[in-house]
């Protein structure tokens, strides 16, 4: 009867995590996605020996390597002959169901009731990380290292050693920072006092990061050593913020403001983890540790997460503090919350346990309830934004994530080109009936204002805000003889103190003069309101390079 309580509410989380996926993934790359599926796709077709196919998997992207995202969209085009990317982010959720399906796996064994499982599922299936979800780069990095790190933490806590160096192969070839599966292995074994085996593991570690690292370009690191040591209190605090990510409540506002609550909330966190550390402790010195099973994977994946969480701040915050509560990241402090209630459920007595328990489920639907409240509607955008963007990419050779006119943008067209004369990708045709209301124009009220500012055009419109509906937007085409441009309005983003509030009223849109072949064009507005476009004329403009 409890299992069937926990399928029943597993479907909560889960079921409207699978709408999410279902309903906004759109089979369109962006930006870093380009190097790893689709420019690996056009090298291996022509590609005629298996030598330079299999160096195709294993060569580096910037600072990591592809395989299993590279692995995933060969399969599919195995299969189909194409490459669709709505598939990939379908492989990184199964990826996500396979980490769950190791820490259920670890809490049964220990006897742990259904019921107090339920917070796992609100912790680790929210939309905080959906960059992780829907971008294809992210899913098939972030989540194969967490479940391959997960699986290889729960084979060494079931002494099954030689498994858990191949997947500790296959973490550490996920991305980067799989490299720190070995630490968190280092730990395991020291407990469970398999010295003979630690010594095997640190070679095969030490094997498996010099071949990681063989051939790889410069990351250009050293810049971080030389920002460390001129802001060290950004390393210092990006630890807490990073670990805190979920208690990012304030998506729109400042960096500073947005990190105030999560760098409190990964202090608070690190200092439940270090009260669990000395009730584990206590075993150690009794010497029961070595016997636990679901503390030792514990442990090891805790390790594996501070590691973590240490390079990035580190690393990261030369590129602008805001990484330390990026949504690409926002995984991990999710599993951390999963391991420290795992701490908890494993350390404590039956009736602290079911405090523990509330607390947690309390924590979970919160963070749950407002990843919905905040990212919903931004996620919704963002799936408009880039179906535009793909018409643009399609039809003018920008607008996947690159200046317009620059050699990356270059790239990036022949590329598509390629992809698309080969028949291997196929462009969205969700946006064909925008398109084809442009001639049909009617009138209906709008009142935009155009402003040439120096970065490009800048549109408002004050009459229509946002939306919730699958399709509805409003959008402005340029059309003259040679090109057609489409573009869409972004709902304002609301900055007033109602901090449940995200999009105020009117959309606004710049345009770059980059973006735009010089030249008179005929503007135009769509709006979509229940799956209905409908246009109207506005005025001709004349185009040029600056204002």
């Amino acid at each position: 009867m409890r299992k069937v309580l926990f399928g029943l509410l597993a479907a909560l989380p889960i079921g409207l995590f699978v709408v999410t996926l279902a309903q906004f993934s759109v089979n369109v790359p962006w930006f870093d996605d380009f190097d790893p599926f689709p420019d690996f796709l056009r090298k291996w077709v022509n590609s005629t020996d298996l030598s330079t196919q299999l160096e195709l998997i294993f060569q580096p992207n910037n600072e990591h390597r592809m395989i299993f995202g590279k692995l995933g969209a060969l399969v599919y085009y195995w299969l189909f002959g194409e490459l669709n990317f709505t598939f990939l982010h379908w492989l990184g959720f199964g990826f996500t169901l396979g980490t769950l399906a190791i820490f259920i796996a670890v809490f049964r064994q220990q006897k742990i009731e259904w019921e107090y499982l339920i917070p796992l599922l609100f912790f680790l299936f929210q939309l905080q990380y959906h960059m992780t979800s829907l971008w294809a780069i992210t899913a098939l990095q972030h989540l194969p290292v967490i479940f391959f790190v997960s699986l290889t933490c729960y084979l060494l806590s079931k002494k099954q050693f030689g498994w858990a160096v191949l997947t500790g192969f296959c973490a550490n070839f996920a991305m980067s920072n799989g490299i720190f599966v070995w630490p968190a292995g280092i730990i395991i074994l020291f407990l469970q006092g398999r010295y003979k085996l630690l010594l095997t593991w640190l070679v095969a570690g030490v094997v498996a990061v010099f071949l990681y690292f063989r051939g790889m370009q410069t990351l250009n690191n050293e810049s971080s050593f030389g920002y460390f040591l001129q802001h060290p209190h950004q390393t210092f605090f990006g630890f807490f913020t990073f670990i805190g990510g979920l208690f990012d409540f304030f998506p729109d506002r400042s960096t500073i403001e947005r990190s105030v609550l999560p760098t409190i909330g990964g202090m608070g966190m690190i200092a439940i983890l270090l009260v669990a550390l000395v009730k584990v402790w206590k075993l150690f010195r009794e010497r029961t540790l070595a016997h636990q099973e679901t503390l030792l994977f514990l442990l090891g994946v805790s390790t594996y997460l501070l590691a973590n969480a240490s390079i990035i701040a580190f690393l990261r915050p030369r590129f602008g503090y805001f990484v330390m509560i990026v949504s690409n990241y926002k995984i991990y402090p999710a599993l951390f919350l999963m391991v420290i209630y795992g701490f908890y459920l494993v350390l404590n007595r039956q009736q602290t346990k079911k405090t523990h328990f509330k607390v947690a489920l309390v924590v979970g639907i919160g963070i749950w309830g407002l990843s919905l409240l905040h990212y919903w509607p931004t996620i919704n955008e963002r799936r408009k934004t880039l179906l535009a963007g793909a018409f643009n990419q399609e039809h003018n050779g920008f607008g996947l994530g690159f200046t317009p006119n620059t050699p990356a943008a270059q790239y990036i067209d022949s590329l598509m080109k390629f992809n698309v004369q080969r028949e291997i990708y196929h462009y969205p045709t969700t946006l064909i009936p925008v398109v084809q209301s442009l001639q049909k124009p009617i009138n209906f009220p709008i009142q935009p204002q155009l402003e040439y500012q120096a970065e490009g055009l800048l549109i408002r419109e004050e009459t229509y805000s946002f939306t919730p509906e699958m399709n509805g937007a409003l959008y402005v085409s340029l059309q003259s003889n040679r090109r057609q441009y489409l573009f869409k309005l972004e709902p304002t983003l609301y900055t007033g103190r109602n901090w449940l509030k995200r999009y105020a009223t009117g959309t606004t849109l710049l345009i770059p003069y980059a973006a735009v072949e010089p030249g008179t064009y005929q503007m135009q507005f769509v709006l979509v309101r229940d799956d209905k476009p409908q246009s109207t004329h506005y005025q001709p403009i004349e185009w040029k390079k600056k204002a």
